[in-house]
């Protein structure tokens, strides 16, 4: 779809939205809103088709680099400092290294001033190791002349108590393998002169080329590195020349001439691709080292099955929302899973539009989109039951219902939607997928429960097609004093704190995942039926060597279900062993595999993270904190703030207490539970409002007591809505859905609690505790927002 004709119908859509919020005739509204429903969502089906959605490396397969920038040297000998425009010469000659032929899916990009993040999607399994070599590879060329007498002259340093000669210095030789890849005998090293003859910054280009000898990479010098070549040569003739890269002697061949006329023959044990690797990097030497802080890479396999267990998933939260939502409201209940269903045609549309990457912690957002997106409907249902129970007609029951949940819909909404904006800014990698189909679905719900089921019940309603609501009230009108019971729920709730802090403290640092302390973490998915025993895998393990020939370090191996496919053995190792590891399973149990996932974090990056982990969480709360202000008074503000942190703070330790390492995934998980935590809390203080400004008798605590009784059917109803998705996923998710699941099941349930137990006792204890009239203030700011409604109002008809 071309820019302009996308451009014409979001133009269109943006009119039609605002003639429908304009219009108040009931006739043109309907209208309206029912050719705006199909625009968008003809539109969103459209691009989604023909533009699809990026999928993720953790989807689609591939790997993914964060690469820090060192100080370099230059020919002199100085300190070369990392600048800018280090960075983007690094990208250069990343792209030329990585993606020579121009083919390749490669996306690279600045962070900070010093780093680069290299995605590779479609990456196969056996190319991980090449693309690491290529990244981490300088590349820094020297030729030097080697001593006449280079072996005696080592035979006898050694002799000495490695005592050296002065002026010179010994270079090992590069280890070489042969064609089936087993490692050649060393060749030794050389003594070669302490300073260079000539450095590799005169090569004019490099290619690899094969003769009767084997496979050579060719050097063409440019006219003053021909000419220093030249006078080398002439002056050493007869004696070696040691070709050096990265510290390493690649050949030391004899000068058999002493006019070489711009080109220099590197020979050695090389074959096709090595010989390539080498001329690309001394074509693309690296003034500035690089080193890798953390990576991922996961085979295609293991994304596709990602994939098929997301798609599950989603089918699965949809049909226990359907049953849901069809036993409890009939009819209407059907009416908002088809709001639902075209919510989430937008969703997916606007993803396709703007091309927002799909990650496996996205489809966690859209599953939990599809709980949160009932919410709003459920809030519209409980107000139309009430406003009928009252004696209104059903379409004056349905225009009421909608305008008094719209405050609480939006007020909840736009809180959750900071939390997401937050964590979309601040975080990175896969947590910022979920942030994004986080704030999608916030919007494309908003639209669903306020448009399309709104404009349905128009034509069901005046066709004659549904004359009543009904729908199951599963508690009782009743008003109970909750309030009196809040010291024992409170004093509860320190009880479960104290437990939950005292894991973490206990604990330590076994806590935190790789995120926040660095290391490595490998996942291998079995295929269905298949097992590797833990002797086999610890036998295994225990004998593994990096490739300096060190042992691998302390490994931690757990096992993982997965009801969608064969079990994912999860093992946590040192940042250096993931690679081996992974390597040495699939080697080993090859007919077993499915496929795998490996990542690794430096201790930089994880250090790094917690830090903007803390940040992000108390950006959040002041955010939330000062929105709420300008929106209720300051009790209640500070109320659902002190029950939003209640939530947030319970939940790490609880998550470790079920078994589950902290990591940035969890992050992103208690940034949504304080949106959803907000989100129920905001409903419960708008009906309390709500009550006090409808004048009723009685004392601050009776009203807020009746209050809370008018909203605890709803809240009773939309706990469970979005506990089901998260359920299907505790149950049919991977290992990474699984670590979204856990949290926010967690938190859903401290949010449902919290705003009736927590928040609003505190809102009592504090007007209480000041001697403030909260009844008093409630009411001023009711008549003070009425006054400045009717000063707009009377400007409008001037």
């Amino acid at each position: 779809m071309s820019p302009i004709v996308t451009f014409l119908i979001g133009s269109a859509i943006l009119l039609m939205l605002l003639f429908y919020i304009g219009t108040v005739v009931h006739k043109s509204k309907r209208l309206i809103g029912t050719a705006l429903i199909f625009l968008m969502t003809a539109f969103a089906v459209i691009t989604f088709r023909n533009m699809g959605i990026p999928l993720g490396i953790d989807l689609k397969g591939g790997s993914e680099f964060v690469v820090e920038l060192q100080k370099g040297k230059t020919s002199e000998g100085a300190v070369k400092d990392v600048t800018t425009e280090s960075v983007q010469q690094a990208i250069g000659i990343l792209e030329k290294r990585l993606n020579p032929e121009g083919t390749k899916d490669l996306t690279m990009q600045p962070q900070g001033t010093d780093r680069i993040l290299v995605q590779m999607p479609g990456v196969k399994a056996e190319e991980f190791a090449e693309v690491r070599t290529k990244i981490q590879q300088v590349a820094h060329l020297e030729f030097r002349i080697v001593h006449e007498s280079s072996q005696s002259k080592l035979a006898e340093i050694k002799a000495n108590g490695g005592v050296k000669e002065p002026g010179w210095e010994e270079f090992k030789y590069k280890a070489e393998k042969d064609k089936e890849g087993k490692e050649l005998p060393n060749r030794g090293s050389e003594l070669a002169r302490n300073r260079p003859d000539m450095e590799g910054k005169y090569v004019a280009s490099a290619f690899a080329n094969t003769d009767a000898e084997g496979w050579k990479v060719y050097l063409n010098l440019d006219s003053e590195g021909s000419k220093l070549f030249d006078d080398i040569a002439s002056v050493n003739k007869g004696r070696q020349l040691a070709v050096i890269v990265d510290g390493e002697i690649i050949s030391a061949p004899t000068l058999q001439t002493d006019h070489f006329g711009g080109t220099a023959v590197i020979s050695g044990n090389f074959n096709q691709q090595s010989a390539f690797q080498l001329a690309t990097l001394l074509e693309n030497p690296l003034e500035n080292p690089m080193k890798i802080l953390s990576e991922s890479s996961v085979s295609a396999s293991y994304g596709e099955s990602s994939i098929n267990q997301g798609k599950w998933v989603g089918i699965a939260g949809l049909a226990m929302t359907t049953l849901f939502m069809l036993a409890i409201y009939r009819l209407a209940g059907l009416i908002a899973i088809v709001g639902l269903v075209i919510n989430l045609a937008i969703l997916f549309g606007g993803m396709a539009l703007f091309q927002f990457t799909l990650t496996m912690p996205g489809i966690a957002g859209i599953v939990l989109t599809i709980g949160m997106a009932v919410d709003a409907n459920v809030l519209i249902y409980e107000r139309l039951r009430e406003e009928m129970e009252a004696g209104r007609t059903l379409a004056g029951a349905l225009e009421a219902a909608y305008d008094k949940a719209f405050s609480a819909i939006a007020d909840s909404n736009i809180t959750t939607l900071i939390s997401a904006i937050i964590l979309f800014v601040i975080s990175g990698g896969l947590v910022k997928g979920f942030a994004i189909t986080l704030m999608m679905g916030l919007v494309s719900s908003m639209i669903g429960a306020l448009i399309v089921t709104r404009v349905i019940f128009m034509w069901v309603i005046d066709k004659g097609i549904l004359t009543k609501v009904s729908s199951t009230k599963i508690i009782s009108d009743r008003i109970f004093d909750i309030l009196a019971k809040a010291p024992t729920f409170i004093i509860a709730s320190l009880v479960v704190t104290a437990i939950s802090f005292a894991t973490l403290a206990y604990k330590g640092g076994a806590s935190f995942g790789i995120d926040f302390r660095g290391g490595g973490l490998v996942h291998v998915e079995l295929k269905e039926g298949k097992n590797i025993a833990d002797a086999d895998l610890d036998a295994l393990l225990k004998g593994l060597k990096l490739d300096n020939g060190q042992p691998i370090g302390s490994y931690y191996p757990q096992r993982k279900g997965n009801a969608t496919g064969g079990d994912v053995i999860a093992i946590r190792t040192e940042f250096d062993a993931g690679p081996t590891i992974e390597q040495a399973i699939k080697g080993k149990f090859a007919d077993a595999i499915q496929g795998s996932q490996t990542e690794r974090v430096g201790a930089v990056i994880g250090t790094e993270s917690a830090k903007t982990s803390l940040i992000a969480l108390a950006v959040a709360l002041v955010f939330i904190f000062f929105y709420l202000l300008i929106r209720y008074e300051f009790a209640f503000a500070l109320g659902a703030v002190v029950a939003l942190g209640h939530d947030v703070l319970m939940v790490p330790g609880l998550c470790v207490l079920f078994g589950q390492e902290l990591s940035l995934i969890h992050v992103g998980a208690m940034l949504t539970i304080a949106g959803y935590s907000i989100n129920d809390t905001i409903v419960v203080f708008d009906r309390i409002r709500e009550t006090i400004q409808r004048g009723g008798s009685g004392s601050i605590r009776d009203l807020m007591n009746e209050a809370i009784c008018k909203t605890l059917s709803r809240t009773l109803l939309t706990g469970p809505t979005a506990l089901a998705p998260m359920i299907v996923l505790l149950f049919l998710g991977n290992p990474a859905m699984l670590e979204f699941a856990v949290p926010i099941t967690i938190g859903v349930i401290l949010g449902t609690y919290s705003s009736i137990f927590i928040a609003s006792p505190l809102v009592l204890w504090y007007a209480t505790k000041t001697g403030q009239s909260l009844k008093r203030k409630v009411l001023d700011t009711h008549e003070q927002a009425q006054k400045a409604a009717a000063a707009v109002a009377a400007a409008k008809t001037v």
